[in-house]
């Protein structure tokens, strides 16, 4: 997803050529030679509850740039990928120059929206106007609460501020107020601790304390920030390679699956011939909603555990390993936005399980469990066939189009593989391209759907950009039955379509009001009725590929609240699977 308005090459050569050293002086004018940002955060503890971050004060410094006349000074979101971020309930904001105090005006704009990474930047944002030229060094406080988030606006990305066990945390998305633009800075990151709770420590995508990096506003809008008392792996957090950082007390042994992480990423950098490792963190915290999910980040991702969702250990590796892919992977630009999220997301979903089967860090037995979640969700989905160019717009609004890009463009890829190895004999597979692609990217080429046609007809000629085209369409995409390897091969099973019973828009919305029920659907016979509130967030993407699921929701009717539960699914289909290949061992599974 995208970035504004630096592009997502831009933030992907970041992540992989690692941290700067800190922006070289003018020795004869002690004036910094480039453009310096200085952010220091600084918790405080709430004074009814001690041992909890109540609030967190941002100070910012700004040197080195030339700000022009009239145009606005900073700027933040006001959605960041269906994220409510702290636009509209900032406090105490000020700043101040050469010159003393500069008086702030707001105005809301629309802006493009660009992919960075994982995420998508842009669109409904707030700017600030000074009422002159600044001049000098800039000077920037505001307070954000550390639970910021405003009410729930359904599915999303674990942004928002949650304060919990001692700590908070949050993405630089939510909460940072930042120059436009895309200069790069020479940046340090501070905190301030005095009046956090005792013995807290301060984390971010860079490591832990003071730290200092070359970075844009977006980059630093794509870290991750942690604060209060957190618990690392390691215990001392490395200045390069892999740590972990949490609050909380998640269910299962954190420090044992950051092991198996670490050494994941170790194959990772080997995998993609990085010849530096730069710091490299995974964010760990409690989710009340949709447990198990995660999003890749700057030097970083962050995957969350709770009651709800899949926080099984082989789930939580799938996970891992692809927000770890996206830090890697190549990206196409444009078109911008989620248009293009079956590259990304597809890309990491085929590798998730792929690479670490490969590193023998999965069994077979799970990476069929992947492979098989994935295909079940998509085959019994009604929106299966939905062309590419309706995701965008529906993406946040039902789950079967948001899962389409993960779930399609994966089979998609597959197919893909298996084509280019069925032709060369092996000589040339899905990872050839797609390195293909990187390479491009790091030379600074903007990536497009045109370049991956490009890749397809020098390697598999037009009927293959044929069928891109096809797939990008809609058309149902069916792998070989031998596309994942001797190891496994495709058969039919009867499967249940996920049927929500209602609007699956109501569950976007700040306040969920169930219509358009679907008479005689699972949500019918259970009792549910037009006019219903949901009162809380229901996750939906996992549980569209588990076929046994009930889904529980709390309603609210006249005045009177209780539970419902039912098994959402509707027409039984034929859908596609894959089984142990009787005829083979584990032995050669060659992916």
């Amino acid at each position: 997803m995208k970035p504004m308005p630096i592009t997502a090459l831009f933030a992907f050569l970041l992540l992989v050529t690692g941290c700067n050293p800190t922006a070289p002086k003018d020795t004869d004018s002690g004036n910094i030679a480039s453009p310096h940002i200085n952010l220091t955060l600084a918790p405080q503890a709430r004074v009814d509850a001690p041992d909890t971050i109540g609030s967190v004060q941002i100070q910012l410094q700004i040197s080195g740039k030339t700000f022009q006349k009239d145009a606005p000074v900073l700027q933040i979101p006001l959605v960041s990928s269906n994220v409510d971020t702290v636009a509209t309930i900032v406090t105490d904001l000020k700043a101040n120059d050469a010159n003393g105090p500069l008086t702030l005006s707001a105005m809301d704009k629309t802006l493009d929206e660009q992919n960075a990474g994982d995420a998508v930047i842009g669109g409904n944002s707030r700017l600030w106007y000074a009422d002159r030229q600044p001049d000098g060094p800039i000077h920037v406080t505001y307070t954000v609460p550390a639970n910021a988030s405003l009410p729930p606006r359904g599915p999303a990305p674990p942004f928002s501020f949650l304060s919990k066990d001692g700590g908070t945390s949050a993405a630089g998305h939510v909460f940072l107020i930042l120059p436009p633009g895309d200069d790069s800075y020479q940046t340090e990151i501070d905190w301030d601790l005095t009046a956090a709770p005792p013995e807290s420590r301060g984390i971010s995508s860079i490591g832990e304390g003071h730290v200092s990096a070359e970075m844009t506003a977006v980059t630093m809008r794509m870290s991750f920030y942690m604060m209060g008392n957190v618990q690392t792996y390691p215990e001392i957090v490395p200045e390069n390679g892999f740590f972990s950082a949490w609050y909380g007390t998640p269910p299962f042994d954190a420090e044992n699956l950051m092991h198996w992480t670490a050494d994941l990423y170790t194959h990772y950098s080997a995998f993609f011939g990085m010849k530096e490792v730069p710091p490299y963190g995974v964010f760990l915290r409690y989710n009340p909603v949709n447990a198990g999910g995660g999003v890749g980040l700057h030097h970083s991702f962050v995957t969350t555990f709770g009651e709800q969702g899949d926080t099984t250990i082989s789930g939580l590796k799938s996970t891992l390993a692809h927000e770890m892919f996206h830090t890697f992977q190549p990206f196409i630009e444009e078109p911008g936005g989620l248009e293009s999220s079956w590259f990304g997301e597809g890309l990491a979903v085929f590798y998730q399980a792929r690479l670490p089967t490969r590193f023998a860090m999965m069994s077979s037995e799970d990476f069929l469990a992947d492979l098989n979640f994935a295909a079940s969700r998509y085959y019994t989905s009604l929106m299966a066939e939905a062309p590419n160019s309706e995701i965008p717009k529906k993406f946040w609004l039902d789950t079967r189009i948001r899962t389409l890009p993960y779930d399609r463009g994966m089979l998609y890829f597959a197919t893909v593989d298996h084509e280019l190895r069925t032709q060369t004999e092996g000589e040339v597979t899905l990872d050839t391209l797609m390195l293909k692609l990187l390479e491009q990217s790091n030379n600074g080429h903007a990536l497009t759907n045109s370049d991956w046609e490009k890749e397809l007809n020098t390697h598999l000629g037009p009927s293959a950009v044929a069928e891109f085209q096809d797939f990008l369409n809609g058309t149902l995409i069916v792998p070989d039955a031998s596309a994942f390897g001797p190891c496994f091969t495709r058969t039919q099973v009867p499967l249940r379509r996920y049927e929500l019973g209602f609007d699956p828009a109501v569950l976007s919305e700040p306040t969920r009001i169930i219509r358009n029920l679907v008479i005689g659907s699972a949500a019918d016979q259970a009792g549910l009725q037009n006019g219903d509130e949901i009162v809380h967030p229901i996750p939906q993407d996992h549980i569209q590929g588990e076929q046994t699921q009930e889904l529980t929701v709390t309603i609210r009717r006249n005045g009177d609240e209780f539970t419902l539960s039912y098994l959402p699914r509707g027409e039984t289909v034929d859908a596609y699977q894959w089984i142990k290949n009787p005829n083979h061992s584990d032995e050669n599974c060659e992916l």
